[in-house]
């Protein structure tokens, strides 16, 4: 979604903090891991206390941050993780080891830009997200 506000930025704890939030209200989510505006509301207000800089999270900014950043990222996970003979874990990511699985890590990141940051480490809040999206899927291009 286009922002048509200010950009919001996001300290580590103020995302901790709106991931286990969204867990713990996941019982709220539509079947595409989504909530209604209401509970952005509460989420803004409920991480407001561990803002860093910058301006108090709105509904639209909680929202955005869920839809267009967490999400995207759990689902390019699960991209990576359904192409065939490609490894992911939580502790070790997708453990690009030597050359080859380097070139094919490379490769995937151009279809799955998300995990680049998972070369050789998991996703702290995976499990978390996919119990608030079980059933899902992977959003591929076809």
């Amino acid at each position: 979604p286009k922002s048509s506000g200010p950009k919001a930025s996001w300290n580590p704890a103020e995302v901790d903090v709106l991931i286990k939030y969204l867990h713990h209200h996941r019982f709220e989510a539509g079947d595409n891991g989504n909530f209604k505006s209401n509970l952005y509301t509460s989420a803004a207000a409920h991480i407001s206390e561990f803002l860093t800089e910058g301006l108090p999270k709105t509904r639209d900014m909680v929202k955005n941050k869920w839809v267009s950043h967490i999400q995207r990222i759990y689902h390019d996970i699960e991209g990576y993780c359904l192409k065939s003979g490609h490894h992911w874990d939580n502790m070790c990511g997708a453990g690009v080891q030597g050359t080859f699985d380097e070139q094919v890590f490379d490769d995937c990141v151009k279809t799955f830009p998300q995990i680049c940051p998972f070369k050789q480490s998991g996703w702290q809040y995976y499990n978390l997200v996919a119990d608030i999206i079980p059933n899902s899927g992977v959003h591929g291009t076809n």
